[in-house]
């Protein structure tokens, strides 16, 4: 078993280590370092682009930025809409709101007249009950026959 967690394909260890060693141990590393700069500005050739590259780069970008701006429009278009809607739904929840209340308080009223008119004619509550029992009884024979 191996003492060394490395292997020893590893050069950038031995570019580490190559800072402590002598001239003629630097020679192996050297090879390395013609491979790969060490900067990637370092080779000027590699950032030499033609005319028609870079036409068809900025052609590509003006694409790019135009289907953007094209969507960023439905996008801004679609939120306007969607707040257009939520003000109809808030301006019809508060309508239902205050007809609700009419209807509550003309409930109220209602139901307040009755019972006043129930208390008045000196019917019991109970000759109440036997009557709409008999009406619904009624009602249950006509819808059965």
């Amino acid at each position: 078993m191996s003492s060394s967690r490395f292997s020893s394909k590893a050069y950038q260890r031995d570019l580490r280590t190559s800072l402590f060693t002598t001239q003629d141990a630097q020679a192996q590393p050297q090879q390395f370092a013609e491979e790969r700069p060490a900067s990637p500005y370092g080779n000027p050739s590699a950032k030499d682009y033609n005319a028609s590259m870079l036409s068809h780069l900025e052609s590509q970008n003006e694409d790019e930025y135009s289907s953007m701006s094209d969507k960023l429009v439905m996008l801004k278009d679609l939120g306007n809409r969607m707040g257009d809607e939520i003000r109809k739904s808030n301006l019809d929840i508060s309508n239902l709101n205050s007809n609700l209340d009419t209807a509550r308080l003309r409930l109220k009223s209602t139901f307040g007249r009755m019972m006043t008119m129930a208390k008045s004619s000196g019917i019991g509550w109970r000759n109440w009950l036997v009557f709409f029992a008999v009406v619904c009884f009624l009602f249950f024979l006509v819808w059965v026959f």
